[in-house]
Parts: structure tokens; sequence; C-alpha cells
């Protein structure tokens, strides 16, 4: 989805994720909810003196990205990471002129996917846990101050797999710039094919039918079912 969004004319090419924004705005979090009175009082003193500190670094990483495309044009630049999600609502305290968007997928292909990629990483792939942390994303994602104010557009995956002209139409009226369609057409770095969340069909043209490379056996997927049923009432999964 990414390199859909980065393909358009508009937009800069696409970067790897923005891992490192992303954990100085977690940090923000973490400062803003978990600290004890005392320190934040002494070391940050407010919410607002605390965004201060913080925004210069997070601009900088901002700037250093654009400045690998400075012979280019371009007025988009796409910063993508999945972990954004639990942060919608600071992005509003360190950025001015942006939009968020969310990619929803089937639940049981992204539960899947990910009890991989944790095997790989030689991590813990509880399948309770795995659930609760996918839930706990889209939970976030629209329960947010973005969504409910219309500033956080949703992106059905699947629709977007299989060529659907009007999800695409959504998009860029939302976003106010074409998007591709075809995929990887305009990437900066090559892709790290060591690291656990890497795919084959990365690089390639969008496929509108491919079967998921991870699956779930019955009762797993009849427990996924069961606790995304919610969700699946807007998405019409299964």
């Amino acid at each position: 989805m990414g390199s859909l969004l980065c393909e358009g004319a508009d937009a800069f090419p696409m970067l790897p994720e923005c891992t490192f924004m992303t954990q100085l705005i977690r940090q923000f979090h973490d400062i803003v909810e978990y600290a004890d009175a005392p320190r934040f009082q002494a070391y940050a003193k407010s919410k607002d003196e605390l965004v201060r500190i913080l925004s210069p670094a997070i601009h900088g990483f901002v700037d250093n990205a654009l400045s690998h495309f400075s012979q280019l044009d371009g007025r988009e630049l796409v910063l993508k990471d999945p972990e954004l999600t639990l942060y919608l609502d600071h992005l509003t305290l360190f950025f001015t002129n942006f939009k968020a968007i969310c990619v929803v997928r089937d639940p049981r292909k992204v539960i899947a996917s990910m009890r991989a990629v944790f095997e790989k990483q030689g991590r813990s792939a509880d399948f309770e846990n795995l659930i609760s942390m996918i839930f706990n994303y889209y939970w976030r994602a629209s329960e947010s101050g973005l969504a409910r104010s219309g500033s956080l557009h949703f992106v059905d995956f699947n629709r977007v797999l299989a060529g659907d002209s009007g999800e695409f139409s959504a998009l860029e009226e939302f976003l106010g710039y074409r998007v591709g369609r075809r995929g990887f057409g305009k990437t900066f770095f090559d892709f790290d094919r060591s690291d656990a969340t890497y795919s084959e069909n990365y690089g390639q043209p969008r496929r509108f039918h491919s079967e998921p490379a991870h699956t779930l056996n019955e009762q797993e997927s009849a427990r996924v079912q069961y606790v995304f049923s919610g969700y699946n009432t807007r998405y019409a999964w299964w």
C-alpha cells in the first residue's frame, strides 16, 4: 500500500518504515502517561513543553528523509509505520500539515502473517496475545480522535487488491493527489531481504488474486472471527 501511495507524480519515492520517529512519539506518550509527577514537573514541566523538546528531533528525521530527494520534484512524503496506529492522536501535536490513512485487512490473514514474522524473529507467538495485539490496532484506529473527526481515512486492503476503482477514488479524494495502481514503481532503497517482515512479493506489481502465504487452522480462524465479529459487520471479511 505504501508503494501505491508513492507511485504518483506528486509523491516522493517510498522509504523504509519511519520507526525512529515512532519511537520518539511513543516516548512522548510514555512520559505523559506513566511518568511520576515530580520528575515530570522537574524536566518536562508541561505537555506543551515536552512537545517543544521532542519536536526538533522528530522534524530532524523528516528533514533528513527529504534530503534524499533534493533533485526530485514532489510534495508528498509518505511516512509509514503500523506502530504509529497506537499514537495517532499525538500526530496533531507534532505535525500540522498531514493526512493519515489506516489500511484494514482481514485479521485472520494479519494474525497468521504476524505469527510467521514472530517465529522468524525467535519471539514468543502466543496466539491469544497476537489476537489482542492486532485487535488493539483496530480499536485504537477506530476510536481515535482523528477517526471521529474524519481526519483518518480507512482503506480496505481487499478492495485495493481487487482493483476496486471506488476504493482508489475515495482514497485519492481524501489525499488530494493521484496514487498508483501498479505498485513498487518508485522505491529509493533496496529491500532488506534478511528482515523477518520481508516478502517475496516486495518489488512486484500488485497482484489481483493471490493465496495468503500463511493461514490459520479451523479452530484458530473461528476464534479470530468471534473476537472481530463487530468489525466484520463493517468490513464483511467472512
